[in-house]
């Protein structure tokens, strides 16, 4: 299997012109906010609206049963909410699937995996691969803010790799040499290209960010889990996003700065990185508040399938009431004003 899969099905476009080619047999899914950047004259493409189908499998596999049996092709435009929903309808049905990301905000274009709802829970199911991933960076453009979350995302592996290697120490789980080297070489270089980049090139070259992220998410699927670049951090970001409504790319990053602590080896140029994207600078907007981080951490429950750093517990209360206090003084020194 090729390990660069996700860019050998990339081709730049200009999307409209794109939409103008399809035909009736093609099913276009589409978030309401993408599709007000376009302009599609095509009157002959179906046309779905994401949320009349919702990310509830009940709902989903319900909306498959009415489908056409002629649509030949699933296509998304949109952010992962929507590009899940289309991979999720092309492996049921056995069609093919080409994914338009909107944004960058999350690596879902790039694995064979999606988030859905059942029963309340968000589950995790197989789904297709794209066989196709159009970009059209004008598009991007206009999305700059979430392209910087998914990004931040993948500073995860930070910590997500040496939960891993707690998980080898305790338990015994086996890591995969390879995966491991893909993850930590992928880190150093998104590490290198934030760091040593002014503020505008970062958010200026979309297809490098494309890319990364793209990578961070196609490594998950060669290892088979999401191992690599998820551990501890995401588990504190759930319980955060149980809370509040807040951006992934947000909850993870604050997710970092304190396991990155309760690990043990806090990383200044991981936290330079994190303020330099300013993906902290609107937390309080969010309602996000010492509180709740202090409840998040406190209240955070374990993962049956992923062992990590929580599952050692050997902070006491106190010494996580300081781990939180530092990175809430570290959020208010860049000027931040999260609110408490």
């Amino acid at each position: 299997m090729n390990k660069e899969y996700f860019l050998d099905v990339t081709i730049e476009q200009n999307i409209n012109e794109y939409f103008d080619t399809l035909d009736k047999n093609k099913l276009l899914i589409f978030s309401p906010t993408s599709i007000k950047k376009i302009k599609i004259s095509n009157k002959k493409i179906q046309m779905e609206n994401w949320h009349n189908i919702t990310k509830n499998k009940q709902k989903i596999d319900k909306y498959i049963e009415s489908i056409n049996s002629r649509i030949n092709e699933i296509i998304t435009f949109g952010g992962g909410s929507v590009i899940d929903i289309g991979k999720y309808i092309a492996y049921k049905l056995n069609i093919k699937c080409t994914c338009i990301p909107s944004m960058l905000s999350t690596n879902s274009y790039a694995t064979n995996k999606v988030a859905i709802i059942e029963n309340g829970k968000k589950i995790t199911l197989n789904a297709k691969m794209p066989d196709k991933i159009i970009i059209d960076n004008t598009v991007l453009k206009l999305s700059e803010k979430e392209n910087l979350y998914g990004l931040a995302d993948v500073l995860s592996i930070y910590t997500a790799l040496y939960d891993w290697k707690i998980a080898n120490e305790d338990i015994n789980e086996k890591i995969d040499e390879n995966i491991y080297a893909e993850a930590e070489n992928l880190l150093v270089e998104v590490m290198k290209f934030i760091n040593t980049n002014s503020f505008d090139k970062i958010t200026g070259n979309n297809l490098k960010l494309f890319e990364f992220i793209g990578k961070a998410g196609y490594i998950t699927n060669l290892y088979g889990t999401g191992r690599p670049e998820s551990g501890s951090e995401h588990i504190l970001a759930k319980e955060i996003e149980s809370r509040i409504d807040i951006p992934h790319g947000m909850s993870v990053s604050i997710g970092i700065l304190i396991m990155s602590l309760i690990q043990d080896r806090y990383n200044l140029n991981v936290e330079k990185a994190i303020m330099k994207m300013n993906i902290l600078e609107d937390s309080y907007s969010y309602g996000l508040t010492k509180e709740i981080i202090k409840q998040s951490l406190l209240d955070v429950k374990l993962r049956e399938d992923r062992y990590t750093v929580i599952n050692r517990n050997r902070k006491s209360e106190k010494e996580k009431i300081m781990i939180i206090d530092k990175v809430y003084n570290i959020i208010n020194e860049v000027g931040n004003n999260v609110n408490n």
